[in-house]
């Protein structure tokens, strides 16, 4: 691959299946070789740590972050902030693809996914658009529209905009 990663959002409003083609995702870029790593965005103040756990213990005793590791990962819950998905970008250098979850409205290249159930319609803005990924019987005027069940397609887009030259590593 190349030196930085490259940096694609799956996006979609709330309970739209995001997590589902990213968990699909992940393993086939695996196994062509690609070092894939994930960024969610959490709406809430989301609790990082396991209660029980001594990480947890200090935290909740006071301490503003805690650290735990091993030889082989590690795990940092740090109160900041303003942190933005750009820090945590920082931490993947050794990444070939870093996937996003949400960031709909950035400006990221990105994989829509817009499921009938939830919406009939995307949200994200038209040019950061790879391609809407949907369960919907039409096609949406100047965008790719790929199946949501069609996991071949899907990589195939993803790995089109991939070897193009209109990679992304950061928000514009």
């Amino acid at each position: 691959m190349k030196n930085k990663p490259i940096v694609i959002a799956i996006s979609g409003i709330k309970n739209s299946g995001k997590t589902t083609i990213i968990t699909r995702l992940i393993p086939r870029l695996i196994n062509l070789g690609y070092k894939v790593a994930t960024i969610k965005h959490d709406g809430h103040d989301f609790q990082g740590d396991v209660e029980g756990t001594d990480s947890y213990r200090h935290k909740e005793a006071g301490a503003y972050g805690t650290a735990v590791f091993s030889n082989s990962k590690f795990m940092i819950i740090k109160e900041q902030n303003n942190i933005s998905e750009r820090e945590l970008i920082e931490h993947f250098k050794e990444a070939d693809i870093i996937l996003l979850e949400g960031f709909k409205y950035s400006n990221y290249p990105k994989i829509e996914v817009v499921r009938k159930e939830i919406s009939n319609n995307y949200v994200s803005k038209k040019e950061t658009l790879i391609a809407i990924v949907t369960d919907l019987d039409y096609k949406f005027e100047g965008v790719k529209t790929v199946n949501i069940d069609d996991d071949q397609k899907i990589m195939e887009v993803l790995l089109n905009h991939i070897n193009s030259n209109q990679q992304c590593t950061i928000d514009n």
